[in-house]
Order: C-alpha cells, then sequence, then structure tokens
C-alpha cells in the first residue's frame, strides 16, 4: 500500500510566508553586520530546488511509533531586501515498504532566518503509524497534529550569520558563533486506538509554553566549506486544556537542534541541513512520551542578478 500525502499548499503560503519575512527583516533592523566576518551574494535572486524528508515520531518507554512518509522534491525562490521568499514541494517515494502501511498527513512549516530572529512555524498532522523494524505492527488509527512556533535571538548577529549557515543567502568569511535565548509555545493532539497507548486514552490535549537557550556556531574550514550547528534546550510550562483552567502545571523538557554543512562559490551554494525537534508529554503519572520531528534536506541554491532591473549604460 502506497503511503498517501495530502501535502496541502494552503493558498495563503506565500502571504504567510512574506509576513514572516517582513517580521524577520524589520525586527532589529539597526544591526551593524562585521563585513570581516559576513559577506553578502551581490545578487538579488536565489532560486532552489531541494530533496527533503520530514517526519513526526512517538517514543513511549522505547516503543517507537514512526509514519510511512514520503521523501518530497521542492523548489525555492527569494528575492534580496525584500519579503519574497516562496517554497513549494510535493511527494515523490515512500521510505519505507508496502508492509509499513500508509500515512496520511499535512506537513506544512516556515523556517525564517533574520540578522537576529529567527522564526519556525509548524503545522503537522500525521496519521498512520507502523511500529517494529523486522516484525511490523501498523497501526493505522494513530495520529498526531502539532501546531508550534519556535523563536531565537542571537545575540552576536554582527559576526554570525543565520543565513549563511541555514539557508546559504550570505556566505560567513570567518568563524564565529552566538548565544542564543529563545521560547516556544506549542499544542498536541494525539489519538489512537483505544489502550494503544499506556495511558489507556484514546485522546491526548497538550499546551505547553516556555523559553530555552543555547548556541550556535560556524566553523569555516577554507573559502568555500562551511559547517554550522546550534542547539538550545529549555522548559515548557504546560498541561491538558481542562487541567490548565483549574491550575494544574506541568513542567516539560525541551531540545532543539539544527546542523547544516554547506559548499559555497560565487554565485551557488549546495548544502545538507538537518532539524531535530523534541518535546516530552506526560499523559500520567508513570508514563512519558517523546515526540521528535526530524527535517532532513539537501539543497542547490543558484544566485542571479535581477533581469528586471536595467543594467547601467557606462
Amino acid at each position: 500500500m502506497k503511503a498517501i500525502v495530502l501535502h496541502q499548499q494552503m493558498k495563503f503560503r506565500l502571504l504567510l510566508l512574506c509576513s514572516v519575512g517582513f517580521i524577520t527583516q524589520t525586527a532589529f533592523c539597526q544591526t551593524t553586520v562585521d563585513t570581516t566576518y559576513i559577506e553578502t551574494y551581490p545578487q538579488e535572486i536565489s532560486i532552489s530546488s531541494f530533496l527533503s524528508n520530514n517526519f513526526i515520531e512517538i517514543n513511549e518507554s522505547n516503543e517507537i511509533y514512526r509514519p510511512n512518509n514520503l521523501l518530497k522534491l521542492g523548489l525555492g525562490v527569494s528575492v534580496k531586501n525584500t519579503v519574497l521568499n516562496f517554497r513549494y514541494d510535493f511527494g515523490i517515494a515512500q521510505v519505507g515498504g508496502k508492509d509499513h502501511g500508509k500515512t496520511e498527513s499535512i506537513d506544512f512549516q516556515i523556517h525564517r532566518y533574520g540578522r537576529r530572529l529567527m522564526l519556525d512555524l509548524f503545522f503537522l498532522r500525521y496519521k498512520g503509524f507502523y511500529q517494529g523494524i523486522k516484525e511490523i505492527k501498523l497501526h493505522p488509527n494513530l495520529s498526531v497534529q502539532q501546531i508550534g512556533a519556535e523563536g531565537s535571538y542571537l545575540f552576536n548577529s554582527s559576526q554570525f550569520s543565520a543565513k549563511a549557515a541555514f539557508e546559504q543567502r550570505e556566505k560567513q568569511l570567518k568563524s564565529a558563533g552566538s548565544f542564543i535565548l529563545g521560547g516556544s509555545t506549542y499544542l498536541y493532539k494525539i489519538k489512537s486506538d483505544k489502550n494503544l497507548l499506556a495511558t489507556g486514552n484514546n485522546y491526548i490535549s497538550n499546551f505547553q509554553l516556555g523559553m530555552n537557550a543555547g548556541y550556535a556556531y560556524s566553523w569555516v574550514l577554507n573559502n568555500h566549506w562551511l559547517l554550522s550547528g546550534m542547539a538550545k534546550g529549555g522548559i515548557n510550562l504546560g498541561n491538558e486544556p481542562e487541567l490548565l483552567k483549574d491550575g494544574k502545571i506541568k513542567a516539560y523538557p525541551t531540545g532543539f537542534a539544527r546542523g547544516s554543512a554547506a559548499y559555497h562559490r560565487s554565485d551557488w551554494a549546495v548544502s545538507f541541513l538537518m532539524l531535530v525537534n523534541n518535546k516530552s508529554l506526560f499523559p500520567s503519572k508513570d508514563n512519558k512520551l517523546d515526540l521528535t520531528s526530524a527535517n532532513f534536506e539537501l539543497s542547490y541554491v543558484k544566485h542571479f542578478d535581477n533581469f528586471l532591473k536595467k543594467k547601467k549604460k557606462r
């Protein structure tokens, strides 16, 4: 059975991307860039193609539930010094075999890298999971929904470029790092067959809000190669919405990490990017659920001059 991905590209996607771009480009816009550390591409238009694998897993007492997701192929366009940043992708091949069942999913994400502020927005909905490696058990009615936002503030944005590290829109000339202070908010909903999870419940709803901190660093190997990474951890406070009304609050550990390896030239770049987002739930006193969403992306970015502008006569 083929995996089914309802990877719907909503009509307002371009508008939402533009809005997020405007926020991150205008926030803290007075930052002075140290040009001995950061160089911008002179070209004004970037077109990217990418191959990606996105998914979310449930880990309950080392019992892991995985979706049979699809590899996706996509295309992106961005224009320098504007809020235009558009990406579109579609599924091309399933990761697991036919015996891994089918997964229906909506996976809508926005990752925006500003000078000082990085924003990550998530809307994930997966239904249909499997369990095991050699002996496969199917759970077609198990579904997970994640709606969330992550914000990360870079303290050393004059020397560390998130755009160079994770987007290939700039070049990092010298190795540099930055401390990070961030915040996040998430809403989770899990539905399952009766008594599938150890809680005995067939529905879990959980809202979280919290703070986190960490560090980002880019290591310039030579004129072309760049290795980058960031990691942050923190505590979210929350509970089931009905319990929050009664003032019952729980603390949840959180983890969020990015890594990339990129090869840059004067007008193009190739990169591998990974993102891992881990959140925990405690549906009952003796039960813990770890929800881990992950993205892996291989991309090629080509930079062009703006062909709409007339060239100046000499």
